[in-house]
């Protein structure tokens, strides 16, 4: 069975620390195992060593051992008692020691560029960004980068400016919006579900600079009118008649279909992510 090299860190609630002869005969006894000896950070004595172990429990186990009677073959301690112990795998020490002492930084200009805005936009996100900061300055707050990263990711719109709120639609307007998306970027739907077929039949193609999707005529008691009139409510489509010169190149019995197009907020919430033809894409989600 292969075994693992640990790193096992113990730590004893020594009132002082221990002369530096002692120190070095401790460091010494345990010098096989690339063993170091320091104060802790609460002000006592930690040792820690490297071992090959089977498991976590047996290398913490043995790395105690060692370290208790090295410890004790020097009269460093008799009472004092362990407060602590670590055990980490030698790839994880590294992982540690290769991070850097203090974290990367971010005040508000840093945020303005996280999030793709402004500066005086960043600032009225304070509030959300609470839980990342690290201490509030004259000059201003300051995040840990890796929080703001993580709220712009999870929270915060890819568009400059624009954050996204989750819009709740049925399966039946979901269907409808992912189609007109689909049709108009001439791509498939990648997980069709029931409300796609009676969308798909509404659909009659892709008319103008390719960004509009032409619909079949729909009764005003159809599940597709119900479901656009929901989208246009939240704003995330637009519609317009056929225009008398289109109708001329049309088969008859088209004339009263009409053309649908996602706005800039539409696609954002259909997850194509470009910019609505004639849209600036900045529609502020609501």
């Amino acid at each position: 069975m292969n075994q693992t090299t640990y790193n096992v860190r113990v730590e004893y609630g020594v009132p002082e620390t221990p002369p530096d002869s002692v120190i070095t005969a401790v460091h010494e006894e345990l010098a096989r195992y690339d063993a170091s000896v320091s104060s802790s950070p609460a002000g006592g004595l930690a040792v820690r060593l490297f071992l090959e172990a089977d498991s976590a429990v047996d290398a913490g186990t043995r790395g105690v051992e060692y370290i208790l009677g090295a410890l004790l073959k020097h009269e460093v301690f008799q009472v004092h008692p362990m407060t602590g112990f670590e055990v980490i795998t030698e790839e994880e020490f590294d992982r540690r020691l290769a991070e850097p002492l203090v974290p990367e930084l971010a005040g508000m200009t840093e945020v303005a560029q996280i999030t793709g805005t402004t500066t005086s936009r960043a600032s009225q996100l304070r509030g959300r960004l609470e839980p990342y900061l690290v201490q509030e300055l004259a000059s201003g707050p300051v995040y840990l980068a890796s929080g703001v990263r993580k709220f712009a990711e999870m929270e915060y719109n890819r568009k400059p400016g624009v954050r996204r709120t989750e819009i709740p639609l049925t399966p039946i307007e979901r269907a409808l919006l992912d189609s007109l998306a689909a049709a108009a970027a001439g791509t498939e739907i990648a997980d069709a579900i029931s409300g796609h077929q009676v969308v798909a039949d509404a659909i009659e193609g892709v008319v103008g600079n390719g960004h509009q999707v032409q619909l079949h005529f729909q009764p005003a008691d159809s599940e597709v009118t119900a479901a656009l009139d929901t989208l246009l409510k939240h704003g995330l489509v637009r519609t317009r008649r056929i225009y008398k010169k289109e109708t001329q190149t049309m088969a008859a019995g088209h004339e009263d279909d009409f053309v649908v197009s996602l706005t800039g907020k539409g696609q954002r919430h259909s997850g194509t992510g470009t910019a609505a033809a004639g849209g600036s894409g900045q529609e502020d989600d609501q």
